[in-house]
């Protein structure tokens, strides 16, 4: 009954695979409230405190009114793109959202050719869209009429990071820094270089910067959920667990869940590697039980199905349980059933994890 699946990238799990990546889930305007983010302008008190508070979808629900009656004023919608593009603990990021964000900027360029945050906005869309080129000559043109953002140097230094030119990324995360020492993108986009280059200290120094100076959820979340990848790249798997514990402290999402199930699993892998049933077997049971959480937070996820299937699957090798594998060809099953319909996941990868779980299931038999 031998497993043959392929552990994911570590990329990956830095957040749940089935989100975006870390630099994609943004709040651009949350902060605390003497701790130290660049305030955009155009933001009302309240609209500012929905955002602080992890709830753009309020903020959209506000404004759609008046945005719809096309009354709005430029504020407004810079206001309400700038909540379409957030992530929260009330709305994921959705291909029609960015689409609409596309639609209003462009509208408003027409009105002000010269506005900076709109380019700005207009290459976060383009960027959370995928569509890399388009999104570059937005911060580029952003950045002609505005030096002094820190933002559009973190957004262009997170572009450049994610296509792999990192020279040119680490040169605009030092410009943002210079600008504004605390700004969250900039510091989650230095530590995820550091944690690839295993410069381990210098990536938990900009995440407890964050993590000191910002009271928003989902950058709290995403720092102490980077900060415990990077525990586990060194192998300090206590330190890790108190960095997740932190982010199900903050709130009951299946992500977070998930990626405290896969981090389980993951140490029990290693366990097993080296024939510690016992403990494996513990890591796999929490895992399982985290993975169960996630499920019942978030039934439709590719990945959290798919890593019950793995955890039920260790469990039956160590047990050796058919009640095991069966759960595993469950939730193995269902995970490519899933598979077909996820738009978050490549089709590259797709293919990848489909013949993993076809290898998987026909071992169950072995």
């Amino acid at each position: 009954m031998k497993k043959i699946f392929i552990i994911l990238s570590l990329f990956c799990l830095v957040f749940s695979c089935a989100k975006k990546e870390p630099e994609q889930n943004t709040n651009l305007n949350s902060a605390g409230e003497i701790k130290v983010e660049k305030q955009r302008e155009y933001l009302s008190l309240d609209d500012e405190l929905f955002l602080k508070a992890g709830q753009p979808g309020k903020v959209i629900e506000n404004l759609s009114e008046k945005i719809n009656s096309q009354k709005a004023e430029l504020n407004d919608y810079l206001t309400y793109v700038a909540a379409l593009t957030s992530q929260g603990v009330d709305k994921e990021i959705t291909n029609k959202d960015l689409e609409e964000s596309l639609k209003i900027l462009d509208e408003q360029l027409l009105k002000y050719p010269n506005n900076s945050e709109l380019y700005r906005l207009r290459g976060l869309a383009y960027d959370l869209k995928g569509e890399t080129e388009e999104a570059k000559k937005s911060y580029e043109k952003a950045l002609e009429l505005n030096q002094n953002d820190s933002y559009i140097f973190s957004n262009l230094g997170a572009l450049y990071r994610k296509t792999g030119d990192l020279e040119k990324a680490k040169e605009n995360i030092e410009k943002s820094l210079k600008l504004d020492e605390k700004n969250h993108q900039a510091l989650v986009s230095s530590a995820i270089i550091n944690l690839g280059e295993k410069k381990y200290d210098e990536a938990i120094k900009s995440l407890d910067k964050i993590i000191e100076n910002y009271i928003n959820n989902e950058i709290l979340i995403n720092a102490n959920l980077l900060k415990a990848k990077v525990y586990e790249a060194q192998e300090k798997y206590n330190e890790a667990d108190k960095s997740f514990l932190a982010v199900i402290g903050l709130g009951e999402k299946a992500e977070s869940y998930e990626d405290y199930g896969i981090f389980n699993y993951n140490v029990a892998s290693k366990k097993l590697e080296k024939n510690d049933e016992l403990v494996a077997g513990n890591y796999l049971n929490y895992s399982k039980d985290l993975l169960l959480k996630a499920l019942e937070l978030n039934p439709e996820s590719t990945y959290t199905n798919l890593y019950l299937g793995l955890v039920y699957h260790d469990l039956g090798y160590i047990n050796q349980e058919t009640d095991y594998s069966e759960e595993a060809e469950k939730y193995y099953k269902k995970a490519s059933e899933l598979l077909e319909k996820d738009e978050s996941i490549t089709n590259e990868k797709k293919e990848e994890i489909k013949k993993d779980i076809e290898e998987n299931l026909n071992s169950l038999t072995l």
